[in-house]
């Protein structure tokens, strides 16, 4: 796979997960409003953990469409790494709330 075919793959699996994670994150919201403070306060750190690898993936996908293509097989890597981290997280936090 070279680096515009990898760079679309990636773009649209965080697409889909950012559309998900904004119907998720709204039903999420409206269960732990119903929920004790505990619950409220475990889903607020839950979402600002997505929030930063969602930030964090995000560069990543930057880094590797300003990288060379020379250089895009360094910077895969790292955005791999953090659309793994990003999904288990997303699909962690899932589950915990449903």
């Amino acid at each position: 796979m070279d680096k515009e075919e990898f760079l679309k793959k990636i773009k649209q699996e965080f697409n889909d997960l950012n559309y998900r994670y904004s119907i998720e994150r709204d039903k999420f919201e409206a269960k732990a409003q119903h929920l004790g403070a505990e619950a409220r306060k475990t889903f607020e750190e839950e979402m600002a953990k997505l929030n930063k690898l969602r930030k964090e993936t995000k560069e990543k996908i930057v880094d590797l469409e300003v990288a060379g293509e020379n250089a895009w097989f360094e910077v895969k890597d790292g955005a791999e790494e953090a659309w793994t981290a990003l999904s288990k997280a997303f699909k962690k936090a899932s589950s915990h709330f449903k």
